[in-house]
């Protein structure tokens, strides 16, 4: 049976996913007159100081102060950043399915780091269940991947390769090493931290390249930019981090196997269909993540060894028969 721990967690990552999964119709309208390498580190710094604020009204100006401090706080932050301009450059020189492929073994890249760093265990159940997960992420995804996306490319497989394994290994590093702070002071120090690591990367691209990034400041692209980094990017990191906390990243990571059929949910406002695929890629990766955190039953007090029928089981209170 799962607990009320495991079930508050699962449904942060729900939530979690739902808000994330808004985020793509926003962004590729956005995209359409901004480049992608200099949207990811406005829309970083833009969530980082929105849940900044979130965290100054909680008080947690001392933990977030504490946290950009702190050297073994600041790495995994960089690596963030890096993570976002690895996954954006990837984006751009892999075809849509490649892509797909690489983001659905999110759970196995975090079961791997977990058993390389000894705090998870591997066995059936979990391969089993990230199985299902990979499996149904990719049904789901491969519908609308087909047909769509670039060329692909070996650099941009290693880039997206580089950008998933990163962003789970910064996932486990905030989630287990700091376990014990506030999950809106560790959001907000990192999305600052690394939207900063981002935009200097950013911009050193650009002086070699020798041309500035395209970009548009008209209001309704404004708006969405604030919609897609305060709502969508800020809220769902915190919610990100709360789930890895609850279920660890490795489920959460199952988790994040569910967002293109969050997407496709969102598209039937717009006359897109649900098909067979969509749902049977779901239930794959719903009942891949209940596996995952089904516990074994816990023997039952008393008795641990069968009784002969017609027997009673001996206790000390019992008398033992005559030799």
């Amino acid at each position: 049976m799962l607990d009320r721990k495991v079930l508050l967690g699962n449904a942060a990552g729900v939530v979690c996913m739902l808000v994330w999964a808004a985020n793509f119709p926003l962004a590729v309208s956005i995209l359409k007159t901004w480049d992608a390498a200099a949207l990811a580190p406005v829309r970083m710094l833009m969530a980082g100081f929105t849940v900044l604020a979130a965290t100054l009204i909680m008080g947690q100006a001392k933990t977030f102060i504490r946290l950009i401090r702190r050297r073994d706080f600041i790495m995994p932050s960089a690596v963030f950043g890096l993570s976002a301009l690895l996954f954006v450059v990837g984006q751009s020189r892999v075809d849509a399915v490649a892509s797909a492929v690489i983001v659905c073994l999110m759970p196995l890249f975090s079961a791997l780091i977990g058993w390389m760093e000894g705090v998870e265990k591997p066995g059936l159940k979990l391969a089993a269940a990230i199985l299902l997960t990979v499996i149904g992420g990719f049904l789901t995804s491969l519908v609308s991947a087909q047909g769509s996306g670039s060329e692909g490319s070996l650099a941009g497989v290693m880039a997206m390769l580089a950008a998933v394994v990163t962003y789970v290994w910064f996932s486990r590093q905030l989630v287990n090493r700091f376990a014990e702070e506030p999950d809106l002071a560790k959001t907000s120090a990192s999305m600052l931290l690394g939207g900063l690591v981002c935009l200097l990367i950013s911009a050193a691209m650009a002086a070699l390249a020798g041309a500035l990034p395209r970009y548009d400041v008209s209001a309704m692209t404004m708006g969405k930019i604030v919609l897609l980094a305060c709502v969508s990017l800020g809220l769902s990191s915190v919610l990100w981090l709360w789930t890895g906390r609850m279920v660890g990243v490795t489920v959460a990571a199952m988790h994040h196997n569910l967002v293109p059929f969050y997407v496709i949910l969102f598209a039937v406002a717009g006359g897109a269909v649900i098909s067979g695929q969509h749902i049977i890629g779901a239930i794959l990766v719903i009942a891949g993540a209940i596996i995952a955190q089904l516990r074994p039953r816990k023997r039952k007090a008393g008795i641990t060894q069968p009784v002969p029928a017609g027997r009673a089981p001996w206790s000390p209170a019992r008398k033992r028969p005559p030799a």
